[in-house]
């Protein structure tokens, strides 16, 4: 048995991919991070030397 996930704000993002390779702000901590890969609608970023997972709702464009 799976997991259904279903009307989430994640659904509604497709109309607005960050680019990789694109500086991203992550808004909570207000560290400045890279794309390094898009799975799904989460971002990996790139920050200092470590790469963490972020949704849309949590970064945006610098």
């Amino acid at each position: 048995m799976g997991l259904f996930v279903k009307n989430t704000t994640f659904d509604s993002n497709d109309n607005d991919e960050i680019e990789i390779g694109s500086e991203v702000v992550i808004k909570d901590k207000g560290i400045i991070g890279l794309v390094v890969m898009k799975i799904g609608n989460l971002y990996q970023i790139k920050v200092k030397d470590e790469i963490k997972s972020y949704a849309y709702n949590e970064i945006e464009k610098k």
